[in-house]
């Protein structure tokens, strides 16, 4: 439906329903001239409107029209009492209708369920806002809301989707407080990060760098300046470092490649590295693969390898045929680490879409897991804009990050001799600066599916959760711990799916896909927990508009469907005086 005076509700394209309509108007009227009988206007007239009864059936036409309504004021929990004074002394004739956890007001009824809304007219909603899976059950284009003052508490939190063992991982939230408050993120080993706020919503980022594989409640602690302490439970699911090819080209060997190739080779992954020796003669180095010569970079090895290492004196030396294998390998997939050494490297600039400018500073000062360092970095500053996803951050400067290419990703590392950290014995922070961006820039394993839920965290018991499943071609067979979960297509994107699943306690669960290894765990709250980020993703969700003021109380717009029998009738009287008129 449409907000026109008039709109269509059909099952085929419009232009190829007019198209047909006009071209058997034009034959049957074709056909009436060269009938030799009489009333031809009247026979080009019952003509036409056959078609148009054929076009009304095929379209379902309906019009617009205004009715007299009672419209309903719902007011939630947290609703302003002072708001709602206001709005009832404009239109008295309101019907106001509150929830179980509104507070009382004078003349109102209670809500027994979420589902009789659907057959109210409501002009406004007040208050805290109707929960996300009711609001899925009806759509009013005139509701307007009112949104309470957000809660103490955490307003905003964002998790990342994929978290690997030694890789430092950040969390992003809000926080809504009413004095001086201290933030703690507190993990399965003790103390991981801490932060303090001041009064109001404001950001705060935490980070930590998870030790095992596995699925782990960490804590978040908040601590006002009077000693009172609220603690939620923050489920995070670590997934075990991935195995990977990775592939060095160096012009000479340096300190920092040797010391991280050594680092990665410890890991189990598979490492080659080449070396110029001269115009035509390379050296090479390999840890957990077979020997083999690396003369020219051509699409098939680089399609062998998960991640590229490469220096701005080693690109200048390809051939154009290898630089073109490049930027194809990267836009099919291939992950590539900049190996920065200069400012006036023009491997920043050539392939890495952000734009830079000169930073005042060739150090940078940083607070890790054991304690802060002060490391050269070049004196680059990258502008902070959403296509660019940051690793490592030092206040407002961007240290690390990658961006996506096509399939692939393309990672920088701002931060000079961090093998110093190694030497020093410092191998968890070592690790931290190196192995999410080597992680997240390296190709993304194939898989038939990727599952994710759209619903934001918290989950809870007894409330649906939406699921979405791209698929490489294939049908989903979802399953929820052992229920199977039905699963619908997208009607215009192929291989988008989406379902809905209800978890029944609190507790861990798992969703796995029966045609391969596919898994995603989550966890369903308690509904004592997250109370203030539930609140704050309710409002979000409820505010669809808040300009009420021209609305009518009195009058409701709505489509009405033009009966089909009209047609029928049409379609039947025209061809009845059509057969009759040759026997006249």
């Amino acid at each position: 439906m449409s907000n026109s005076l008039i709109s269509f509700n059909t099952v085929f394209p419009m232009a190829f329903v007019i198209v047909l309509a006009a071209s058997l108007l034009a034959y049957f009227v074709y056909r009436e001239f060269q009938r030799k009988l009489k009333f031809l206007t009247w026979r080009v007239i019952a003509s036409s409107v056959v078609v148009t009864s054929l076009l009304g059936l095929l379209l379902n036409p309906a019009y617009q029209a205004v009715k007299k309504s009672n419209t309903v004021l719902l007011l939630t929990k947290g609703y302003l009492q002072t708001k709602v004074d206001s709005l009832v002394l404009k239109h008295p004739e309101l019907k106001i209708i509150r929830t179980k956890e509104a507070a009382y007001y004078s003349n109102s009824s209670i809500l027994k369920s979420w589902h009789d809304l659907s057959n109210e007219n409501i002009l406004c909603v007040i208050g805290q806002g109707i929960p996300s899976h009711a609001l899925a059950a009806f759509h009013h284009t005139t509701l307007g809301f009112i949104p309470a003052s957000l809660p103490e508490g955490v307003t905003r939190l964002i998790i990342p989707n994929d978290i690997y063992v030694n890789a430092r991982t950040s969390l992003h939230g809000t926080f809504n407080a009413l004095g001086k408050m201290n933030l703690k993120l507190i993990g399965p080993g003790g103390d991981e990060d801490s932060t303090t706020l001041g009064k109001g919503e404001a950001s705060f980022s935490l980070s930590f760098s998870p030790k095992q594989s596995g699925n782990f409640i960490y804590s978040l602690v908040a601590e006002n300046e009077h000693g009172s302490t609220s603690i939620e439970r923050l489920p995070i699911v670590v997934l075990p470092e991935r195995q990977l090819r990775l592939l060095f080209i160096q012009k000479f060997p340096t300190a920092e490649v040797r010391y991280l190739k050594n680092f990665l080779s410890g890991k189990n992954n598979q490492v080659g590295v080449r070396y110029q020796v001269s115009k035509s003669n390379f050296t090479y180095e390999y840890a957990n693969m077979p020997r083999f010569r690396i003369d020219h970079l051509t699409a098939g090895l680089l399609n062998s390898f998960d991640l590229l290492f490469i220096d701005q004196k080693s690109y200048d030396d390809l051939s154009t045929f290898e630089k073109t294998d490049l930027k194809k390998s990267i836009n099919n997939g291939l992950g590539i680490i900049l190996l920065l050494n200069d400012p006036k490297d023009k491997l920043l600039t050539g392939f890495f879409p952000v734009k830079s400018k000169p930073f005042s500073a060739d150090t940078a000062h940083l607070r890790l897991s054991s304690r802060s360092y002060v490391l050269p970095s070049l004196p680059i500053e990258l502008r902070n804009v959403p296509s660019l996803r940051v690793v490592t951050r030092n206040k407002s400067r961007v240290l690390s990050g990658y961006v996506y290419s096509g399939l692939g990703k393309i990672g920088i590392q701002f931060i000079q001799e961090t093998f110093r950290l190694v030497v020093e014995g410092n191998t968890d922070d070592y690790a931290s600066l190196w192995v999410t961006l080597i992680g997240n820039t390296a190709r993304t394993k194939g898989s038939n599916f990727k599952l994710r839920l759209i619903t934001p965290f918290p989950y809870y018991a007894n409330e649906p959760i939406e699921i979405e499943a791209i698929s490489s071609g294939l049908q989903p067979f979802l399953v929820a711990d052992s229920a199977r979960i039905p699963m619908k297509e997208n009607a215009l994107v192929d291989d988008y799916w989406t379902g809905e699943s209800w978890a029944g306690q609190s507790n861990w669960h798992q969703l796995s896909i029966r045609q391969d290894s596919t898994q995603l765990h989550y966890f369903v709250s308690d509904t004592s927990e997250w109370k203030s980020l539930k609140i704050s993703n309710q409002i979000k969700d409820n505010r669809v508009s808040q300009n009420f003021s021209n609305a009518d109380p009195k009058k409701v717009t709505q489509h009405v469907q033009v009966p089909a029998v009209l047609f029928y009738f049409l379609f039947l009287f025209s061809s009845a005086f059509l057969w009759l008129v040759p026997k006249i």
